[in-house]
């Protein structure tokens, strides 16, 4: 586990948290009633729910004035991270929208849940040489 701090206040991060974990908790159950109430697809609810996404953080960036900092990294490697990171999303958020169309909310949401540890193990693992301790391999297990 990382102990570097990132100067950022303790309550704006659990602000933070709680908005993300509202905005997760509420998508499945959000794509349920826009399946029964619309001919709308899992890849087409996906795309709308990323492009109004990019509009409400695109208005954030402009309300809140932002520090000029020196930038060292070259933009290729920012941009394809940001890029990369972007299309994994996409993909994810995509294929739990397809779940709950396929399987219902309840399914999804749990399989979701138990996979996400698997996947972010093995992520770590293949890109960042990440190991697993006893610890991390039993939550890996677990899940």
């Amino acid at each position: 586990m990382s102990n570097t701090v990132s100067g950022l206040p303790v309550g704006r991060g659990l602000l933070y948290l709680i908005v993300a974990g509202a905005a997760w908790g509420t998508a499945g159950a959000a794509a349920s009633l826009v399946y029964r109430t619309s001919d709308m697809g899992p890849i087409a609810l996906s795309f709308w729910r990323c492009a109004t996404g990019l509009a409400l953080l695109l208005g954030a960036r402009m309300l809140v004035p932002r520090a000029r900092t020196v930038v060292t990294e070259a933009p290729g490697p920012r941009v394809r991270r940001a890029v990369a990171t972007g299309v994994g999303l996409a993909v994810f958020q995509t294929a739990y929208f397809a779940a709950v169309a396929a399987t219902g909310l309840a399914v999804a949401t749990v399989v979701t849940l138990g996979a996400g540890p698997v996947l972010i193990a093995l992520g770590a693992r293949l890109f960042l040489g990440e190991r697993l301790g006893r610890g991390g391999a039993a939550a890996v297990v677990g899940a």
